[in-house]
C-alpha cells in the first residue's frame, strides 16, 4: 500500500527523537508500507503536504499531537486518501480511542495495510474536530499547555498555577445552550465532546453551573478523569446539533486542545462516518 508520513517533529515526544521522520518510515516500511518520496526532518507541515498532492498515497500517516492530527482530519475529509494517526503529543486521546500504543514508534509497527474504518467528526461553526471542545473561561488553560512542554514535573508548576487562579475567578453565567425550541439552560463552561468508535453519532455536551471554588475544582478533577457528566452540578445532554450562546460577540474554545475565538453563537454538527481512516489489524 502506497503511503504519505506527515510528521509534526516539534510535538511533545517527537521532539525527544533524533530523526522521527526517518525512524517512523523505517516503521513503517516494514509493516508493509511504501512511501512517497517526502522532504527531509525539520521540514514545516505545509510544505510535507503539498508534497503529498500528486503522490498516489492511498494513506497519510500523520505524527503529532491533538491540534496536528484535527488539521490533518480537516485536510483529508470527503478526501480519497485514507487517514492513520501517530501519538506524538501530550495527551495523544484521539490515539487512544482508536486502540493505538501510546510510543509513536510502536504505533506504526502495529499498523498493516487493508483494513478501513471511519470516524465521526464534530465542527464548530464549520471548524473540524475530532474529540472535544470546551468553550468559556477554562479554554484559557489551553494558552499555558506550552509551558510544560520538555519542562518534565518542573514544568508543570507554572500550568497549575494558572489552574488554581482561574479556578479561583468569580463566575457568572455567561453562557447558554440550545438544544430545541425555547429550551435553554445556562452555565459558566461547556464541554462538547465526540462520540467514540461504535458510539450513538450523537454529541456529548456537558455544562457547568456557577458553583465554588471546591465544587470547581472536583469538577476539573472530573472532567481529567473523564468523568465530568457525573457531578451534580454539571447538566448533559446530547445532540445531532447543538448551540451556545455568550454574551460578547465572540467566543473563546478550544478545538482538541488548541485554544481559538469564535464569532459567537457556536453551532456544533456531527458528521457521521466522514473521515476515512486505516484501522489496526484484527486483534491488536
Amino acid at each position: 500500500m502506497k503511503a504519505a508520513l506527515i510528521v509534526n517533529d516539534r510535538a511533545g515526544s517527537l521532539s525527544g527523537i533524533a530523526e522521527p521522520r526517518a525512524a517512523l518510515s523505517a516503521a513503517l516500511r516494514s509493516g508493509g508500507f511504501v512511501l512517497c518520496d517526502a522532504p527531509g526532518e525539520g521540514v514545516a507541515l505545509d510544505q510535507q503536504w503539498a508534497a503529498v498532492e500528486g503522490c498516489g498515497a492511498e494513506v497519510v500517516f500523520v505524527a503529532g499531537g491533538d491540534g496536528t492530527l484535527r488539521d490533518a482530519a480537516a485536510r483529508l475529509l470527503d478526501g480519497p486518501r485514507a487517514f492513520a494517526p501517530l501519538p506524538g503529543g501530550t495527551m495523544n486521546r484521539v490515539c487512544a480511542r482508536l486502540g493505538l500504543p501510546e510510543d509513536a514508534l510502536a504505533a506504526a509497527a502495529a499498523y498493516r495495510p487493508g483494513r478501513f474504518g471511519t470516524l465521526d467528526v464534530a465542527t464548530a461553526n464549520g471548524e473540524v474536530f475530532l474529540y472535544e471542545s470546551i468553550v468559556g473561561a477554562p479554554s484559557r488553560l489551553m494558552r499555558f499547555r506550552e509551558m510544560q512542554r520538555g519542562g518534565g514535573m518542573r514544568g508543570w508548576w507554572p500550568v497549575l498555577r494558572v489552574a488554581m487562579r482561574e479556578l479561583a475567578r468569580p463566575t457568572s453565567r455567561r453562557l447558554a445552550i440550545r438544544t430545541g425550541v425555547r429550551r435553554r439552560s445556562t452555565g459558566h463552561a461547556v464541554v462538547v465532546t465526540v462520540p467514540g468508535p461504535g458510539e450513538p453519532a450523537l454529541l456529548a455536551l456537558h455544562l457547568a453551573r456557577p458553583a465554588g471554588f471546591v465544587a470547581r475544582l472536583r469538577q476539573a478533577f472530573r472532567w481529567f478523569r473523564g468523568g465530568l457528566g457525573d457531578d451534580a452540578g454539571v447538566k448533559s445532554i446530547s445532540g445531532a446539533r447543538l448551540v451556545v450562546h455568550g454574551r460578547t460577540p465572540w467566543l473563546r474554545l478550544s478545538l482538541d486542545g488548541e485554544m481559538h475565538l469564535i464569532p459567537g453563537p457556536v453551532r456544533f454538527r456531527i458528521r457521521p462516518r466522514a473521515l476515512r481512516v486505516l484501522m489496526l489489524p484484527d486483534g491488536d
